[in-house]
């Protein structure tokens, strides 16, 4: 008798823990089939929200302005995404 108790609830131990693995396992490949999954690190993350996107006076990409490069000048404030593009500019 005690051996049968002690064999059904190995059983809904075992069954319960499997069930816990596949719901991670699917889970898993459902967010890895995502093309722009939030936690990928492509660096194509949405912009912050209450940024403004700048255009880059070079290449012309748009990016919010806290990731982009600021020059001020007199009359306006000129953006870069990158150091090769402000190098680029420069040249």
């Amino acid at each position: 008798m005690i051996k049968a108790l002690i064999g059904i609830l190995v059983s809904i131990l075992a069954v319960t823990f499997l069930r816990a693995v596949m719901t991670l396992l699917v889970k898993g490949a459902k967010e890895a089939m995502q093309p722009d999954s939030p936690t990928a690190s492509s660096g194509n993350a949405p912009p912050e929200s209450g940024t403004r996107l700048r255009k880059c006076k070079t290449c012309g990409t748009f990016a919010p302005e806290t990731r982009m490069l600021r020059h001020s000048t007199r009359e306006t404030d000129v953006f870069y995404c990158s150091k090769d593009c402000e190098k680029q500019a420069a040249a």
